[in-house]
């Protein structure tokens, strides 16, 4: 138990307008604000078509001059829509492949409006096909695919637990994102839980969720029961974090946690608020644990 410790990424999307500048941009700001990892997201730079493999590369040699890694590759996609949807994530495993990434996570169609929203029977076969060629594919080059709960469509224990089931490999798994669960109404306890030997990977973000109307509601998401959702540090909202990571260490997780977003404008300021509070309620944890 003592060689479980807080592995800190940076999921870059953190950096706000940031995330479209160069990989090596965004790999020095995660190095000064004390990260261990990165995790590349919609990255301009390495998803060039003709020289984005050879930037992942170097991106890699930078990683590795600093002591760092690259903890995942999230590629937002939606398979219902998207004219290729098998060359497009193939392409992605090729990127965090060179770049040094264990996983690729990816969505399979990020639904946060009840607005034109698909039968689930109708669209599970087609993300089940997708996304088994994929992984295939991602094995072959010792790779691992993981899918979180996410949005309004696959936002559910049983329909996540779904899609791993009927891919049927075996370098498949879970990438916990402890609130997007609140979307649906649901702790990320539970899925900490269910799919305490399947996750390979976490999301850390914080909300505040208000049952009443916050006035003007700009920046505020809903919940599937119209509750209110506002993004806030880490500790500022109802994620039971020391409840989640004392699940998570009890079962031997000792992978990333990936800061997605600082709830603050102030991102400096932010950042650092929320890794001294990701301490803060790991130390706690692994007390609970241990004690």
């Amino acid at each position: 138990m003592n060689d479980i410790k807080l592995n800190k990424s940076c999921f870059l999307c953190t950096y706000q307008g940031d995330d479209r500048k160069s990989i090596f941009t965004l790999i020095e700001r995660a190095k000064e604000h004390g990260f261990d990892a990165i995790e590349p997201y919609e990255i301009r730079d390495i998803w060039d078509d003709e020289t984005g493999i050879e930037t992942a590369k170097r991106a890699k040699e930078k990683l590795d001059e600093y002591g760092m890694k690259c903890s995942c590759l999230s590629r937002g996609i939606n398979m219902l829509s998207h004219a290729d949807p098998v060359k497009e994530l193939k392409k992605a495993v090729d990127v965090a492949h060179a770049i040094g990434s264990p996983y690729l996570h990816h969505t399979m169609q990020l639904a946060l409006t009840y607005k034109d929203l698909p039968l689930w029977q109708d669209v599970e076969p087609k993300f089940v096909e997708v996304s088994r060629e994929v992984a295939y594919y991602a094995g072959e080059k010792g790779m691992e695919c993981i899918y979180e709960d996410q949005g309004y469509l696959i936002n559910t224990p049983e329909r996540l637990n779904s899609i791993i089931t009927k891919i049927g490999l075996p370098n498949v798994g879970v990438c916990l994102d402890v609130g997007n669960s609140l979307y649906y109404e649901i702790p990320a306890e539970e899925y900490a839980g269910k799919f305490a030997k399947l996750i390979k990977h976490v999301h850390v973000k914080d909300y505040i969720r208000k049952t009443t109307c916050p006035g003007r509601t700009q920046g505020w998401g809903r919940s599937i029961e119209g509750n209110y959702l506002y993004h806030c540090p880490i500790g500022h909202g109802v994620v039971d974090f020391e409840k989640i990571m004392t699940i998570l260490i009890r079962e031997g997780y000792n992978g990333y946690y990936s800061l997605e977003g600082c709830g603050m404008s102030d991102v400096n300021a932010g950042v650092k608020l929320c890794l001294d509070n990701l301490q803060y309620f790991f130390d706690r944890a692994k007390e609970n644990v241990e004690g």
